[in-house]
């Protein structure tokens, strides 16, 4: 894979896990702050490293081979972030041609 095209496809997996994180973030959202006008900067934040604390779970958990087939809304973004970053680090480990 030439260094360009290399490029060109992380930057394209990069743009789609935190598209997916952001989905995550949106979902935390809807499932703790239903009425999401009234959420301050502040909680923004902390769904977000709350998102953070979930993906780095579900990575270690899949590691460990300690999950189940994802059943929630929740669950299903957390997998799809994760098969992201897999992706990324598969790109990230394919030798320059």
């Amino acid at each position: 894979m030439s260094p360009s095209t290399r490029d060109n496809e992380l930057n394209g997996l990069y743009r789609e896990r935190d598209a997916k994180f952001d989905e995550i973030v949106s979902c935390l959202q809807r499932e703790l702050h239903p009425d999401s006008a009234g959420l301050t900067n502040m909680d923004w934040e902390q769904l977000a490293e709350y998102a953070e604390e979930l993906t780095d779970n579900w990575a270690t958990a899949e590691a460990d081979n300690r999950l189940s087939t994802a059943t929630t809304e929740l669950q299903r973004l957390l997998s799809e972030h994760q098969e992201y970053c897999r992706r990324i680090i598969d790109v990230l480990d394919t030798p320059d041609v």
